[in-house]
């Protein structure tokens, strides 16, 4: 069967388990976000948005991606799908965050360059040419 494509969190809520966390990670194959519950993707996504998250590189994947110089799956934010319009009023405390592989070893702030580990919300989104990953509250 065929992955649903979602464009928002209303749609992925078809498709997932909500008492359950999700994985959520770029699929650069597809240029979107992979969306993963219990080692299955549910669907493909262009936005998502989680609470009570955190952020996870496997050491062992990044390793191999170091030595072969080929991307794959290691790291992922893991949280709870937030309701939909959830975080529409917060403003304030928001930060974008990046993973590099070849470069940092943990996700990143883009302005200060700490690690993070994780966040009250994230948002995560993919177009055809870009992405972004914005924390509400980063630890």
């Amino acid at each position: 069967m065929k992955k649903p494509f979602c464009e928002n969190n209303k749609e992925i809520l078809e498709h997932v388990d909500l008492a359950k966390p999700v994985r959520a990670y770029r699929n650069l194959h597809r240029k979107c976000i992979s969306i993963k519950q219990e080692g299955i993707v549910r669907c493909w996504a262009t936005n998502v948005v989680l609470e009570n998250c955190k952020f996870i590189v496997s050491k062992a994947g990044q390793k191999r991606v170091r030595d072969e110089k080929k991307k794959n799956v290691h790291a992922y934010v893991q949280g709870a799908l937030a309701k939909v319009r959830e975080t529409d009023t917060l403003t304030d405390d928001w930060t974008e965050s990046y993973y590099n592989p070849y470069h940092t070893d943990t996700f990143q702030d883009v302005t200060t360059g700490q690690p993070i580990t994780g966040a009250k919300f994230v948002d995560i989104w993919v177009d055809e040419t870009d992405s972004s990953i914005l924390s509400y509250k980063a630890q």
